[in-house]
């Protein structure tokens, strides 16, 4: 049995996959490129791919992570070339490498997640800044998911406004992405008034340097 780690982006239409979605779309790309997909075991076997990270629909990536198991191995360039031509539009291959069988889950060494935020109606990058030093500057923010309370506050690591070159403002916010502790980019925004904006994911940060 082989692990492999693909790192892709998920661009343009692609943006409207949903999560489960997209891990369907993985296993018909290897099945018609020809991979060997190992499975799980029990009544009902599975095929190993795990993706580190659920993406907001409608937000575009550069930086996320599957890995999945193969039950005879093979070399990532001839993976490469067999997914060439067979992915949905918009999911780009960046790098395919071998990792250790035994690693630990992705999931398991998440610790947060980095994104951009684009208003696309008109915000000024001074009230934005005034309107993220004023929920920096809160205790707690209470949210409710799924019919539970929770704080949004400490789920925010980072907020950072900037301004593009053309002068319109640009949010980075790092964001918790724990089992249990997940911040979302969409309350966030929520939380500063800005109802139209464009989402992009740019890192996913573990515990420790994936190989």
């Amino acid at each position: 049995m082989q692990r492999l780690r693909i790192t892709f982006s998920k661009l343009g239409i692609a943006r409207y996959i949903g999560h489960l979605d997209l891990h369907r779309s993985w296993e018909r790309a290897l099945r018609r490129g020809g991979v060997e997909l190992a499975y799980t075991g029990g009544f009902h076997p599975q095929p190993r791919i795990q993706l580190a990270s659920a993406l907001p629909l409608g937000c575009t990536s550069e930086a996320e992570i599957a890995d999945i198991w193969l039950s005879n191995a093979l070399a990532p360039d001839v993976i490469g070339k067999r997914l060439c031509g067979v992915l949905p539009p918009g999911i780009e291959i960046s790098s395919i490498v071998v990792v250790a069988t035994k690693e630990k889950s992705l999931q398991s060494r998440l610790l947060s997640a980095v994104y951009e935020s684009y208003p696309t109606s008109s915000c000024l990058t001074g009230q934005l800044s005034r309107n993220v030093d004023c929920l920096l500057g809160r205790k707690h923010v209470a949210r409710s998911r799924r019919g539970k309370e929770y704080d949004l506050r400490p789920l925010i690591e980072q907020l950072v406004v900037k301004e593009n070159a053309d002068g319109a403002a640009l949010l980075v916010m790092k964001l918790a992405a724990r089992p249990g502790a997940t911040g979302r980019p969409d309350e966030v925004m929520r939380e500063l008034d800005v109802a139209e904006y464009r989402l992009h994911r740019t890192e996913l940060v573990f515990i420790d340097k994936l190989d």
